[in-house]
């Protein structure tokens, strides 16, 4: 490694790591001022109260990653050009490129580390402060002589199987018992045509060699006309096994909870159950794993940004390029919330609405580094 890679590293690393921690610092504290009063209310013990502020670290690091390179390129790149250090350098015949290149290799680094991130480390704290707030709610409602919903019981669940046209309404749905009551599943054909409900009084389930099984029992099978939506036949039945419905109960536990609050793991659970590409509520989930799937790419994004937006203006501050980076992160946030919305209403592909932004940065930006090169 040059000498001048290593100083340009040396310097961003230091920018880096300080809007790392400012902005960790920030989370933190509204973190703390929204969950702390719930926990105490809750009666959590101090050390509940710390863990939960921890995970907290370990979820936000890969929100604060793209923001915080963004930031520091342009800080590092703006003092250079403000002090001629990349004019010498290009007069010492450097071209951007290799100017740029150790910074190059960050950006690269870093989006393997976020993917690493959203993949392995954030959904484990997801889910850790997810069983955090359970385990207090449950707690306090106990303590209290309350009644507290265990942990995988669920009432009212719609779960829409749009790869297999199935619509399943449960009353109670228990993971730990293994039966659901007051079952219906509406089944479909290709074009939305109702041509089979089942109407159960309640139903089991188990999994068996790694895949589920259901077993209805005391309701009636409806068959209807696809053409006419006529009903054709509903005899009862006491049990009605069928192999075919192998829909996994755990991911209809996940349509009852926010988009926002699945790790990677249980939104990709998800997906493959519902399909890459369905409409409705499902949406706003399969929306969530292609935002998460996306977002490395921001890293290099940024990097292609930073640079045309620091070597130009001359003797200009290195906070005029800060300044800037505000205005840019904001017409991102602005165009990623409208993308997004779009593909969590189903009007947009979500994989679409997720790759849009970065896409579209790619082709405003590439232009203006080519000219800077």
């Amino acid at each position: 490694m040059r000498l001048l890679d290593r100083y340009i590293l040396a310097e961003w690393a230091k920018v880096f790591a300080l809007c790392m921690a400012s902005f960790m610092g920030l989370l933190l504290l509204s973190e703390g001022y929204n969950w702390i009063p719930e926990f105490l209310g809750w009666g959590a013990s101090t050390g509940t109260i710390i863990g939960y502020l921890l995970l907290s670290v370990v979820k936000n690091v890969s929100l604060l990653i793209p923001i915080s390179l963004l930031i520091s390129v342009i800080f590092v790149l703006g003092s250079m050009n403000r002090n001629q250090e990349i004019a010498a350098a290009r007069a010492a015949g450097i071209g951007m490129w290799r100017l740029a290149a150790p910074l190059w290799a960050v950006g690269i680094l870093l989006a393997g580390l976020l993917a690493l991130l959203n993949a392995v480390l954030v959904p484990d704290a997801l889910e850790a402060q997810n069983g955090l707030v359970e385990q207090a709610q449950f707690t306090a409602l106990k303590a209290k002589g309350g009644t507290a919903i265990p942990k995988g019981q669920a009432y009212s669940v719609s779960f829409e199987n749009t790869k297999d046209h199935r619509l399943w309404l449960i009353s109670s749905l228990g993971l730990a018992t293994g039966q659901a009551f007051e079952v219906i599943v509406h089944s479909f054909d290709e074009h939305g045509r109702e041509i089979r409900t089942i109407a159960a009084r309640f139903a089991e389930f188990r999994k068996i060699d790694g895949r589920w099984h259901w077993t209805f029992r005391e309701g009636r099978d409806l068959r209807f006309d696809p053409a006419t939506g006529s009903l054709m036949a509903q005899p009862r039945f006491k049990e009605l096994a069928l192999p075919e419905y192998a829909d996994d109960p755990e991911v209809m536990l996940y349509s009852t909870r926010e988009p926002d609050t699945l790790s990677l793991r249980e939104v990709s659970r998800f997906v493959e159950q519902t399909g890459s590409n369905p409409g409705g509520p499902n949406a706003a989930y399969v929306m969530r794993y292609h935002a998460i799937m996306s977002a490395p790419a921001i890293c290099l994004v940024v990097i292609a940004v930073a640079i045309p937006f620091s070597v130009t203006g001359g003797r200009t501050s290195p906070m005029v390029g800060v300044a800037k980076t505000f205005g840019l992160f904001l017409v991102f946030y602005f165009v990623s919330s409208f993308c997004s919305a779009f593909g969590e209403s189903g009007a947009l592909p979500p994989i679409l609405a997720a790759w849009i932004p970065a896409v579209l940065t790619a082709v405003w930006v590439i232009p203006k580094l080519r000219a800077v090169n």
